[in-house]
């Protein structure tokens, strides 16, 4: 799975103001939610300019998937993600 950040700004231009459903998990996001992460199966390219390919889970951002597993989102809970999304 590859991990994206979209920006707040970008968020309703993606999704739309009905929220198309583009397969992707909604993983984290900033505590003034002006950035959130997700996580997709596919490669969005063509939407380069809205999402941002990352190698590696940035500093800054809450865990929203599950919060019984607490706030923090690293490299482990996104590998944790990924094994139950499998």
């Amino acid at each position: 799975m590859k991990l994206y950040k979209i920006e707040g700004s970008n968020f309703q231009t993606f999704f739309g103001e009905e929220r198309i459903s583009r397969g992707l998990i909604r993983l984290a996001q900033t505590p003034s939610c002006d950035a959130f992460l997700f996580l997709s199966k596919e490669t969005h390219e063509e939407e380069g300019k809205l999402l941002e390919l990352l190698n590696s889970v940035p500093s800054g951002y809450d865990f929203t998937y599950c919060q019984e597993w607490g706030l923090t989102v690293n490299d482990d809970v996104v590998d944790r993600v990924i094994d139950l999304e499998k």
